[in-house]
């Protein structure tokens, strides 16, 4: 009997790269879309792929969509928790309102998502969940705050319940992805919107930070991490902690060797100056082989 998998947030980039690697490989896959995403044509070429609209703040309806994908396919063997976006700005300039749906959706989505396949899973004596952190789960950087604690929460899950779980054979993991081209960055909420004044006060730090990535057409490809998936989902014994891309594991290992201070000191750097050419080019060259296009949708008025 074929597998099956349970992803959410499949339109774009590291879901929609995943449905499409599983479904290749036979697995039956389940996909979710947030409830306002309309496109009739997506998937349609992959007869085992089964489409469901997802909001992740609806609680009610993610256990109404899990109720539904275990009765139609009896049994789900992995649910991958990929669903997501970024607040980006200052901490200052973000509103409370936009802190609290940053949370509503990364963090409260993922366990409401969590807790409805548990049982499932318990009562089957087996499982996986695979949840989709991010690198700033390991290091987190500036402009990011509410993303970037958000990620760290995925991750004090994923610690906390591969313990909890462990004793109904359930397997949690997470993946935390560098810089890479999905339309998470086309997707950025402004936390600038209500402070412009204040804002002006971090502008030049604000827009030397991000003189990096807007130097950078191609980043590491979503099929990276859909990659990194599927090892997961088929080795139980591999690795529970798993950071892909280039830039995520070189900062992750400098953050292990380097002094806190001094370690702080480099990022501290990043918004004090802009980025070198040498700099930039060894940007390019992290990122390797594998890439796509990096897409970023800013306001041109907060870094120029």
């Amino acid at each position: 009997m074929n597998k099956t998998i349970f992803i959410t947030g499949t339109s774009s980039g590291i879901g929609k790269a995943t449905v499409e690697l599983f479904a290749k490989q036979g697995w039956n896959v389940i996909a979710t879309v947030k409830s306002n995403y309309v496109n009739t044509d997506l998937f349609k070429a992959l007869p085992n792929v089964t489409v469901y609209e997802l909001d992740l703040t609806n609680f009610e309806q993610v256990n109404s969509v899990a109720e539904m994908a275990i009765k139609k396919f009896g049994k789900i063997d992995i649910v991958v928790n990929n669903a997501g976006y970024c607040l980006m700005g200052p901490t200052e300039t973000s509103t409370m309102e936009q802190i609290k749906a940053q949370y509503e959706t990364n963090v409260f989505g993922v366990f409401a998502v969590t807790k409805a396949f548990i049982p499932h899973f318990r009562n089957n004596m087996e499982g996986m969940f695979i949840n989709i952190a991010s690198s700033s789960a390991q290091f987190n950087y500036p402009y990011i705050g509410a993303y970037g604690s958000s990620k760290w929460a995925v991750r004090g899950l994923t610690e906390c319940l591969g313990i909890e779980l462990s004793p109904f054979n359930i397997e949690v993991k997470a993946i935390y992805p560098g810089t890479h081209a999905t339309k998470i960055f086309t997707k950025l909420q402004d936390g600038t919107g209500e402070i412009k004044n204040t804002f002006q006060a971090y502008k030049p730090y604000y827009k030397n930070f991000f003189s990096a990535q807007a130097s950078l057409s191609h980043v590491t490809s979503p099929s990276n991490i859909a990659n990194q998936i599927w090892k997961a989902a088929n080795n139980k014994k591999g690795k529970l902690h798993i950071v892909s891309g280039g830039d995520a594991r070189l900062f992750a290992c400098m953050k292990k060797i380097l002094s806190q201070r001094l370690f702080q000191k480099l990022q501290i750097r990043s918004i004090m100056q802009p980025a070198s050419k040498g700099e930039i080019r060894f940007a390019k060259w992290l990122m390797g082989n594998n890439t796509g296009k990096l897409e970023v949708v800013m306001d041109k008025k907060l870094v120029e």
